[in-house]
């Protein structure tokens, strides 16, 4: 699946636990997108903003969980979407 700022949201390459993986140990070439399941709003989330925030060990899973649609204020069924950059 791509965004449409062609970043690729899917790793077909590479599988990411989301259980097991934080932002401390995800790779610098993966980008954070959210997307709300009620009205459709995705944008970028900047990683290290929420490393500051809320620590850099917090898992990808619980990022999913905490997700609050800055759109329409829903706060559940959000996605976490994982893109890689590209590299050269």
């Amino acid at each position: 699946m791509k965004h449409r700022r062609s970043i690729d949201l899917v790793a077909s390459h590479e599988a990411v636990a989301a259980d097991r993986e934080t932002l401390a140990t995800l790779p610098q070439w993966y980008v954070l997108h959210a997307r709300c399941d009620a009205c459709r709003h995705e944008t970028r989330i900047d990683r290290r903003a929420l490393a500051y925030r809320c620590g850099k060990d917090l898992s990808l899973a619980m990022i999913g969980l905490r997700l609050t649609c800055r759109s329409c204020g829903n706060r559940r069924g959000n996605h976490l979407l994982l893109g890689t950059l590209p590299r050269d």
